[in-house]
């Protein structure tokens, strides 16, 4: 990586950040003399490589490249909104017109705008993102081999069912009609496999990946085609789970991921207006057992979602989404907020960096630990449908994952159903591990449940 990253930049994107400065400024220049009260817009410019291989034969080399200009006008409460690939000085300025036109016909939205100035991020951290990657196809290819040779590792009865090598960049150029003008740009670095796992008649998928900005910070590849080729190979010894019962409930790392998900979207800014979540009018109560917080960061270095203002141009903050098991915040864009008639989070693009600690983990509760406080109940591995409806947190999911009796994993399960309500699954949290996954915005440890309604076939 070079020490200049404009000059890096301009070497691995078609415009510098200079330039879309320019093109942005002459847009939003364009809209106002066009009959704008208001204007925001967003250039971006994304490359990168992708190689798949499966049993040793390569499937896909794929070199992409893609750039956008996203428009949005204000003509007092009516919007439009345009896009176009063409940054062309014609092309672009037909998109204005287009966009003006749009907001003409528009019905009125007495809560569209921009954010009020006094939100808008000042002065962008640098959070460390941007990290290059010298990676050829060759190098690509090589990479992934060493991922299947990962898979084909764990024994006879596994086998690839494919091997990803990714590596991509982006960058970005945001400027509204208030005086907000700010760029950024990071990388992303992804390897990921699939395994197949195939005994007498059965069989069972695995997959895992690794992500980061920064390439020496992913996982070694043979790693990476280990765990998925012990997971398909661990899931096939399956023996039926008969009948209905309540008991303890272990979601590993992975699966716990999902009950995070689950409080974002139904603390998210859209779900509350719409009247459409389990959790309106529950801030400042207590949703979750006392022990457990729920904290926000957008600004932990090279965090894979990590930034410095979201999509309306707002910095959000380090905060506690949950305190001591009370709902402390909402994910709020600026529109959202308008809606409520509450302060925007700075969450216009998603939650930032967000982890469920216990205050009662301790460095010693690692998976296995984890499996013995469970002690007899159900393990979850990973999901193959169901979900949960946000307006009442009614919750069934189908997946797949092990019985555990006395502390020990007995046999491999699937097709068996958990069934509850997501408040009650919250406030039944019993530990969190200290075995953390991140995957994305969300890391968790193991959360085990005090109690769950397990249903087998």
């Amino acid at each position: 990586m070079t020490d200049d990253p404009e000059a890096t930049m301009a070497n691995i994107f078609v415009h510098s950040q200079q330039q879309l400065a320019e093109l942005a400024d002459s847009v939003i220049a364009q809209a106002m003399r066009t009959g704008a009260s208001a204007a925001q817009v967003i250039f971006s410019e994304s490359n990168g490589l992708l190689i798949e291989m499966r049993q040793g034969r390569l499937r896909a080399r794929t070199r992409d490249a893609q750039s956008g200009m996203s428009l949005t006008v204000y003509r007092g409460q009516h919007q439009g909104t345009t896009s176009t690939t063409d940054f062309s000085p014609a092309r672009l300025g037909e998109t204005v017109q287009a966009a003006c036109r749009i907001a003409g016909y528009t019905g009125e939205d007495k809560f569209a705008g921009l954010p009020p100035a006094r939100y808008l991020c000042q002065a962008p951290r640098e959070l460390d993102l941007w990290h290059p990657w010298e990676l050829d196809e060759t190098g690509a290819q090589a990479l992934a081999h060493s991922i299947e040779n990962g898979i084909n590792s764990v024994g006879e009865w596994v086998v690839s069912d494919g091997a990803w090598v990714r590596s991509s960049q982006s960058q970005w150029y945001l400027m509204n009609s208030q005086g907000f003008a700010q760029g950024d740009r990071q990388t992303s670095h992804v390897m990921s496999a699939k395994a197949l796992a195939r005994k007498e008649g059965r069989s069972q998928l695995d997959f895992w990946y690794s992500q980061s900005h920064l390439a020496p910070s992913l996982m070694a590849p043979e790693a990476i085609g280990q765990h998925a080729g012990n997971g398909a190979l661990a899931a096939l010894d399956v023996a039926p789970l008969s009948g209905s019962r309540r008991c303890p409930v272990l979601f590993d790392p992975r699966s716990a991921l999902s009950l995070l998900e689950h409080l974002v979207q139904a603390a998210g800014g859209a779900a509350l207006y719409r009247n459409n979540s389990f959790l309106a009018g529950r801030l400042g109560q207590r949703i979750f057992n006392e022990h457990i917080s729920v904290e926000e960061d957008p600004f932990v270095p090279q965090g894979l979602a990590s930034r410095a203002f979201d999509g309306d141009g707002i910095s959000g903050v380090a905060r506690r989404v949950v305190e001591n098991g009370s709902l402390t915040g909402f994910f709020l864009s600026a529109y959202a907020a308008r809606r409520l008639g509450m302060e925007p989070t700075g969450n216009g693009s998603g939650p930032g960096n967000l982890i469920l600690r216990s205050s009662r983990t301790q460095a010693s509760d690692n998976f296995s630990a984890m499996v013995k406080k469970l002690h007899t109940g159900l393990l979850v591995t990973s999901f193959s449908g169901g979900g949960a409806r946000l307006i009442n947190g009614d919750y069934s999911r189908s997946l797949r994952g092990f019985w555990v009796e006395e502390g020990e994993i007995r046999h491999a399960v699937d097709g068996v159903t958990v069934a509850g309500n997501l408040a009650d699954i919250y406030r039944n949290i019993v530990a969190v591990g200290a075995d953390t996954l991140t995957q994305g915005a969300l890391t968790s440890g193991s959360v085990l449940i005090d109690s769950l309604q397990v249903a087998g076939r």
